[in-house]
Formats: C-alpha cells, sequence, structure tokens
C-alpha cells in the first residue's frame, strides 16, 4: 500500500512523513528546488504477529508494509507545467491521500484550518477537472474525425465532469471511483483522503471543530513533537510518552485509520521459517487471497486450512486448536476474515 502525503506549502508535510516513517528528511522536492521526493516504507504494528512469532519461533517474522511519499510543495495548477506532471505523476500510484492541515502558528501567522482545507480541496477537484475536460476535447475531436471512441468512457467523463465542476471530488461517487473505464486516469480527487489535522506542541486536541469533505476521516497529530520521538529508541519514546500521558505512537493511529477507509484487513500465514501478514480487500474471497501470495497457489487452489487468531492463541497451539475443532477446511469461495490463519492446499 501506498500513501501520498499532500497539503499547502507550510503545512508540515515533511514532518508528519517524518513522524511517521522515523526519517530525518529534510524538507522536500519542488519548494526547495529539488526533484526526489522523500520516500520510506513502515512496518504495520500487528500485537497479533508477535503471539504467533512466540508460537512458532521462525526464522523470521515480516509485517506487511505501507510506503509514504512526500513531494513537498503543493498541487497548484498555475505552477510550471512540468513542475505539475511531475506531481502528478508521482501521486498517481498512490492508493491514498494524506491531507495535512497546518493548525499551528507559523512565523507569527496565526493558522486558518477550514480555508487552508477548502483551498487544497479545491485544488485537486481544478486539477481532475482540468484532465477531464482536456480527454473530453479530445474525445469529441475523434467523433469528428469518424472514429468511434469508447462510448462508456465518455459517459463516465461527462459524468465526472458535472461532479467537478458542482465543486464535489470525485470520491463522492462510487460509480466514477471504481469504473474500470476511468482507471487509468488515477484521479487525484477520487482516491481515498484522510485529514491530518498538525497540532502544535503546545496546542490542546479536541477543541477543533471544521466542515470536512463527504467521506474524509480527520485525526489530530502533534507533528513536530511526534517527530522527535520519533528518533528516539523505542523504550526511551515509550517511556516520554507515559510521562507525558500521550497515546499510541502517530503511525498506529494513522495506518487504522488507513486500513479502516481503504476497507483492508489482514490474515497471516505461519511456519518454522517465517511467521508473515497479508494485506488483502475487506471480503476477499480464499482463492483470491491466495494469490497475494503466489499465482500458482491461485491457480492450483484446493482447499484453504483455516483457524481464526483468537482461536488459535486461545487453544495456544495448532495442535491444541485442531483437537478443539477450530481448525477447518474452506473452499475457494470462503470470504477471508480479518485475523485468518491460513495454510493453502494447492496443487500445480
Amino acid at each position: 500500500m501506498e500513501i501520498g502525503i499532500v497539503g499547502l506549502p507550510g503545512s508540515g508535510k515533511t514532518t508528519i512523513f517524518n513522524a511517521l516513517t522515523g526519517s530525518e528528511a529534510e524538507t522536500s522536492a519542488y519548494s526547495g528546488g529539488k526533484k526526489a521526493p522523500n520516500i520510506a516504507q513502515v512496518k504495520v504494528p500487528d500485537q497479533r504477529l508477535q503471539v504467533l512469532t512466540e508460537m512458532y519461533s521462525p526464522k523470521k517474522t515480516t509485517h506487511a508494509i505501507i510506503q509514504y511519499i512526500d513531494i513537498g510543495g503543493g498541487i497548484r495548477t498555475k505552477e510550471k507545467k512540468e513542475s505539475l506532471d511531475e506531481i502528478l505523476r508521482l501521486l498517481r500510484p498512490s492508493d491514498a491521500l494524506v491531507h495535512v492541515v497546518r493548525c499551528f502558528e507559523l512565523a507569527g501567522q496565526a493558522p486558518s484550518p477550514q480555508a487552508d482545507l477548502d483551498e487544497f480541496e479545491s485544488e485537486l477537484i481544478l486539477t481532475d477537472l482540468l484532465i477531464v475536460e482536456k480527454r473530453l476535447e479530445r474525445l469529441e475531436k475523434e467523433v469528428k474525425k469518424g472514429k468511434k471512441g469508447d462510448p462508456k468512457e465518455l459517459e463516465l467523463l461527462q459524468k465526472a465532469q458535472e461532479i467537478l465542476d458542482s465543486g464535489k471530488a470525485l470520491r463522492s461517487d462510487n460509480q466514477i471511483t471504481s469504473a474500470p473505464e476511468l482507471k487509468g486516469y488515477a484521479f487525484l480527487s477520487a482516491k481515498p483522503c484522510i485529514v491530518v489535522l498538525n497540532m502544535g506542541e503546545e496546542d490542546d486536541t479536541g477543541q477543533l471543530t471544521l466542515e470536512l469533505p463527504e467521506g474524509v476521516p480527520a485525526i489530530e497529530l502533534k507533528g513536530s513533537l511526534e517527530m522527535e520521538l520519533a528518533q528516539l529508541e523505542e523504550e526511551e519514546a515509550a517511556m516520554f510518552r507515559q510521562d507525558m500521558a500521550l497515546p499510541e505512537p502517530a503511525t498506529y493511529r494513522l495506518i487504522q485509520e488507513s486500513y479502516q477507509l481503504l476497507g483492508l484487513i489482514s490474515f497471516f500465514t505461519v511456519g518454522e521459517d517465517e511467521v508473515k501478514a497479508w494485506t488483502i480487500k475487506k471480503g476477499t474471497h480464499a482463492q483470491k487471497a491466495a494469490g497475494v501470495i503466489h499465482s500458482d497457489i491461485q491457480k492450483g487452489f484446493i482447499r484453504a486450512e483455516v483457524v481464526a487468531f483468537e482461536d488459535l492463541a486461545k487453544a495456544g497451539d495448532y495442535h491444541a486448536a485442531q483437537k478443539a475443532g477450530k481448525v477447518r477446511l474452506e473452499g475457494k469461495e470462503y470470504i477471508v476474515q480479518d485475523g485468518d490463519v491460513i495454510n493453502f492446499r494447492f496443487n500445480i
């Protein structure tokens, strides 16, 4: 999973990036005149992996991974075309966006979170609208030249134009976000989005009331403080958190929100060689889940040997779970549940 960190200049995007990834990156990319974004991978925290590791003592334990990308700058349509094209190229592969909103004083300037939130949302919408209008213009020219084109694509683009013209993001319409005909466009306003309200160290949380875009959740983080804690050793950071009565790290909260927003769950494979977490969409059938591990397992799928993590942990080991009747065989249409421990039987 890849998440792009975006927002207006000065909102603290790189601070949030460092807080999430434990990096020491400098302010990124276009506002600083360089072209390389900040990119880092983070292990998805999951206490269930620790339990399974203690149970199986594998040679290695592998967490699910999230990649964060911090491009810097904003997404302003008035920027030079080559800069905007590069920003879009970097963000389009992202599964979701984290929109950082400044809620702290900057160089004597008071924050205006609602105005900043609305301005950036408008930038996303306008960027997509320009792309839609350009494509529609091209399609109309093709029709005049006698080329048939794709009527379904044309219909969807016209609907997308209506939504964007009304000032709404494309993520507000399920037909647009799920349409295979529009997948190649990777519209930014169609991507799931989480707003991070970047608070100052001395600011009280829970005081802001903002009007959020439809379907967009928000979490409050003290970005600079979380960044400082992320640079410390784990035990030292935990001690500081306890002294300051701070909740779990920023990474945990944002990843949990990301999984919920994207409808993701984890299942596990276990053994002496490796205990591993795998990420899939909620509602995924067993045969398709097998393909996340390897396409050959999906093709040769026979059965899935499944035990719920809670049942396995309660039993103490796999043999005890079998004896208690908690291990079951499921077919290819079985819908994998969060926390399932699965051994796929297959033949190729």
